[in-house]
């Protein structure tokens, strides 16, 4: 079980996914809503994070794949910076090893024909159908990146 993780400015999306290959499927996914105007804020992402890490300690294997803020031309809002930092909060409190992921590194896990986008080709490869109806650039990172990491493990 891997948790994919992506933080943007507004929300946590956690992907919950399974196998790896073709084998890999979407189990649920999570957006956390959260707004980062005072520590009170932080303190219920963490314990939401926590609730939903703490599920998973229950399988041996599970992970969670963290797709990283950026830092270049596109950067990452700060509530999305904290919002990160929270998450490995969250992960260490739960026992739960965190691989970071980068956007820069989707293209080629995800097999990206040139100059197609990642993002695309992970409606392309997760939600072909429209099945997800919230579908949305933190749920094709979560999972994405989840992916990633799925294809390290076995």
């Amino acid at each position: 079980m891997i948790f994919g993780v992506s933080p943007t400015k507004d929300a946590v999306v956690i992907a919950h996914t399974a196998g790896s290959g073709e084998a890999f499927v979407i189990k649920s996914i999570t957006s956390i809503q959260f707004h980062a105007r005072s520590g009170d804020d932080l303190t219920e992402l963490l314990q939401r994070l926590v609730a939903i890490f703490d599920r998973g300690r229950k399988s041996r294997r599970a992970t969670i794949a963290l797709l990283g803020s950026s830092s270049g031309r596109f950067k990452s809002s700060i509530e999305a910076i904290k919002a990160e930092a929270i998450t490995e909060l969250a992960a260490a409190e739960s026992g739960l090893p965190i691989v970071r992921v980068t956007a820069a590194s989707l293209k080629k896990a995800l097999g990206c024909a040139t100059g197609q986008k990642w993002q695309a080709r992970a409606v392309e490869r997760f939600n072909p159908k429209g099945r997800f109806e919230n579908w949305s650039q933190g749920v094709a990172g979560a999972t994405a990146a989840a992916f990633k990491v799925a294809g390290r493990t076995t």
